[in-house]
């Protein structure tokens, strides 16, 4: 129970600087709690909060809440979906949808031992009145809520208040998180300090009164409120103070990750993890990389894009917070100072774990290559290792480094043997058993899936470019010399031209319409729908249609105006049509994705697996995902008998998705199409080339 004797506190016996640095001081121990400890209302304004901050701070807050004390929480709607904290998605619509989609969540962070302690403890605090949550989004939507700002006060009339980098979050506050840093400003010092701290406790103020014009403030839904106190201990003598703290933040390895480290630990430290999206590659190399650091060892990481980069940054700060992380290319250019990368990756373990961060571009540069220091102490981990054998960026693989780790669904790069063998003999062999698709839903790490293919034809204008592409393709073989075996190469003409006929297809005109038809007849409320298009023209043209239709999609794609982070945001939040190019291949992660619509069907396996996989994604809502797909076929194999190469690979897609869908039904209507037209069904060989991406 909370002590029913009433307590003040007095903030001024505390001796508190004007500033904390998390690597320099110990702010929780010398700042936070001792404020907490010291007040009876906390009130906090933040970008986001995450209930693992009890991790570092629960045993106070604990002890603050059974004195009284009650916190005021402002924050924005970003939350990590394995985290308590995402039940704040739900404050920016008070549907039914959305409460019952926060009932759900909360109910899927109860199940998980990794949350379900915080879970309760936040449940706990809401219940007993010692906490309440807000949330906040700009009035516009054009961005993210994302100041940070705290307040203490006591109850004899004094104040503390805080501005900085750090959120309310393990990383936010604890040493071996982020490096923050804190202002810290008081009333009874009176001046500049005093007036600070009446600026910001009025803003505050004003924004849980949701007087702001600039900011929209939510309450929490009843429902969804009465639904978390459920969690809820008794009271707070049911809390062990010591469990706040025991938690730890790291997660535990599942069996494959556990067995994949050691069976490439075992071949030298060589080898190609070839694991299905949704299976956790990512974190099984983290394992790899975090032994490398307890030992003192440099890793080097290199990935395709800046999205993975971003990505790949925030994994290794939650995951190995102890190492030190230098980030180069997409902006981040401090490894260019002098010395910087020699030191990051030299051999010298005093310098204790490190890891260099980068895309591939900036990695294949003369300047980075020549200023790491390779050999035996060094790792390399190459994160969709395919694209590392591009002309480009194959310069990276002249690296000398002791031990290397590729991760790919789909390690070979297809249409270009050359590239494919350099990766196999640089990383070595596929560290078995790989990881299929099937085996990352049948272990419960992907959802299952229906599908659903919808052929189509091209225009007469379309077959007829289709044509010609074809014939100046045969003259560009025929033109070529043939080998031994008698085989004629594919020469740089001959794969562009093929690349662009294929957008023919991706592109045919009809492929709008049927995006039309499919959404007016089977979207529905509350459900979150992707279009992935080919290119920008056909994006605005689905675009266009679908609102002329009285739908109202979202478009989302890297040259957009507007906010993408807070268009994702609303997205992932709320749901929808979101109309997008390239959203689903290496990087994006939306698991709330219940639907998609593929117009843009890429003729390479890799991509086609990389997309499914990540509509496959897991979320605490959803048990099923429903793929509708785009399938060009010929009028008739007599009339259109150059379409037949264009239908073999369209089935080669179609066949592989229908095999792992739940109505098999799907796949015996490709069949008798592939027997209509003449083609042997299960003789079908895929021929799609490669296309790289490269992102600074």
């Amino acid at each position: 129970m909370r002590d029913a004797r009433p307590f003040l506190g007095d903030l001024t016996v505390l001796d508190l600087k004007t500033e904390y640095r998390s690597l320099k001081e110990n702010p929780v121990r010398d700042f936070y709690r001792p404020c907490l400890l010291n007040s009876i209302i906390y009130k906090r304004a933040v970008g986001y909060f995450r209930s693992t901050v009890y991790n570092v701070i629960g045993a106070s807050s604990i002890e603050f809440a059974r004195r009284g004390g009650r916190t005021e929480l402002i924050c924005s709607p970003e939350m990590s979906e394995e985290d308590v904290d995402s039940i704040a998605l739900g404050y920016a619509r008070k549907s039914e949808v959305i409460a019952q989609r926060l009932t759900q969540q909360i109910d899927f962070l109860m199940s998980s031992e990794e949350t379900a302690f915080n879970t309760r403890l936040l449940a706990t605090l809401v219940s007993l009145g010692a906490l309440e949550i807000k949330v906040a989004v700009r009035a516009d939507r054009k961005g993210l809520y994302h100041e940070k700002i705290g307040i203490f006060l006591d109850g004899i009339g004094n104040s503390v208040s805080f501005k900085g980098s750090a959120n309310e979050t393990w990383s936010g506050w604890h040493r071996q998180g982020n490096f923050e840093s804190v202002e810290v400003f008081c009333s009874w010092r009176e001046g500049l300090e005093a007036e600070r701290v009446r600026n910001h406790t009025a803003h505050f103020d004003a924004l849980w009164s949701e007087d702001d014009p600039d900011i929209e403030v939510f309450s929490f839904p009843d429902g969804v409120v009465a639904h978390l106190k459920k969690a809820a201990f008794k009271d707070l003598d049911a809390v062990d103070p010591k469990d706040a703290t025991s938690h730890e933040k790291r997660r535990t390895p599942l069996p494959h990750q556990d067995a994949a480290v050691s069976e490439w630990l075992s071949r030298g430290g060589r080898g190609i993890f070839e694991h299905a999206t949704g299976s956790g590659k990512t974190f099984t190399a983290l394992m790899a990389i975090r032994r490398q650091a307890e030992c003192g060892k440099p890793t080097l990481v290199v990935v395709p894009s800046r999205l993975l980069l971003d990505q790949w940054a925030s994994e290794i700060r939650d995951e190995i917070p102890e190492a030190a992380l230098l980030l180069a290319g997409g902006g981040n250019n401090a490894w260019r100072a002098p010395h910087r990368l020699k030191g990051m990756t030299g051999a010298d373990t005093a310098h204790g774990g490190r890891i260099v961060l980068t895309t591939m571009q900036t990695a294949s540069m003369d300047a980075f290559r020549h200023a790491v220091i390779d050999g035996e102490h060094l790792l390399l981990v190459a994160d969709e290792v395919h694209q590392i054998g591009s002309p480009q960026h194959a310069r990276i693989m002249t690296l000398n480094a002791g031990s290397r780790l590729g991760l790919s669904a789909t390690p070979i790069r297809y249409g270009d043997p050359e590239g494919t063998r350099q990766i196999f003999e640089y990383f070595g062999g596929v560290i078995p058993p790989p990881i299929t698709l099937a085996d990352a839903i049948e272990a419960g790490r992907l959802v299952p899936y229906e599908y659903q293919p919808h052929a189509l034809n091209l225009t007469a204008d379309e077959a007829d470019a289709w044509r010609n592409y074809t014939d100046r393709i045969r003259r560009e073989i025929v033109q070529q010399k043939a080998d031994e075996a008698g085989a004629r190469p594919l020469s740089d003409k001959a794969k562009m031209l093929l690349i662009q006929r294929s957008r023919i297809a991706k592109k045919a005109a009809s492929k709008v319409r049927l995006a039309c038809d499919v959404l007016k007849a089977h979207f529905e409320k509350g459900q979150s729908w992707l279009v992935y298009c080919e290119d920008a023209d056909q994006l605005a043209q689905v675009l266009t249609i679908l609102r002329q239709e009285g739908m109202d999609p979202v478009e989302y794609h890297s040259k957009m105006d507007g906010d993408r982070a807070a268009t994702m945001l609303w997205f992932r939040s709320f749901g929808g049509i979101l109309v997008s190019i390239r959203c689903l291949d290496e990087g994006v992660d939306i698991p709330d994705v219940s639907h998609a619509l593929i117009l843009a069907s890429s003729q390479n396996p890799r991509q086609f697996i990389q997309r499914r996989g990540r509509v496959l994604r897991r979320a605490p809502d959803k048990q099923v995902a429903v793929l509708h797909d785009a399938i060009v076929v010929p009028v008739s194999a007599e009339d259109e008998p150059d379409q037949i190469s264009l239908l073999k690979s369209e089935l080669v897609r179609a066949i592989e998705f229908a095999d792992h869908a739940i109505n098999k039904g799907a796949g015996a209507e490709l069949r008798d199409i592939a027997t209509s037209m003449g083609i042997d069904p299960e003789g079908l060989l895929n021929s799609g080339l490669e296309e790289d991406e490269e992102e600074a």
